[in-house]
């Protein structure tokens, strides 16, 4: 949001997006880091997490060559196209897209890089977070 990049070094969970003062229930945006291997320093994503009022998405890589990504809902494997609750995932060509029509979220993962598209006038300077 503020054009700056950031380095994630770390086995760690970072926050992407939170609101400052809360306005939805329970949104938020979040990438699991891990180091890439054993002798590396450098993190790669392993998941990405997204909640949004009583779900919580996690989409993950359970296998890096060939990669294969696993979604799941509140801790359950889910199968794609999933739409639920005012919230779907769906795979688009090599993303898989978490999409918050009621927020204007799209949410875009896949497994290497992220992407996340907000609404000015419901998000504009009201986000903390990595990005």
């Amino acid at each position: 949001f503020d054009g700056l990049y950031y380095s994630y070094k770390g086995n760690c969970t970072y926050v992407l997006v939170e609101e400052v003062t809360p306005t939805m229930d329970n949104f938020g945006v979040y990438i699991d880091n891990q180091h890439c291997d054993i002798n590396s320093q450098a993190s790669c994503p392993h998941a990405l997490i997204v909640r949004h009022e009583t779900q919580e998405v996690l989409i993950k890589a359970v296998h890096t060559m060939p990669i294969r990504v696993q979604v799941q809902v509140n801790r359950q494997a889910v199968a794609l196209p999933y739409k639920k609750y005012g919230l779907q995932v769906y795979q688009s060509g090599i993303n898989y897209v978490v999409d918050i029509p009621e927020l204007g979220a799209l949410i875009s993962y896949d497994s290497l890089s992220f992407s996340i598209r907000l609404p000015y006038h419901r998000f504009g300077n009201n986000t903390k977070g990595q990005c």
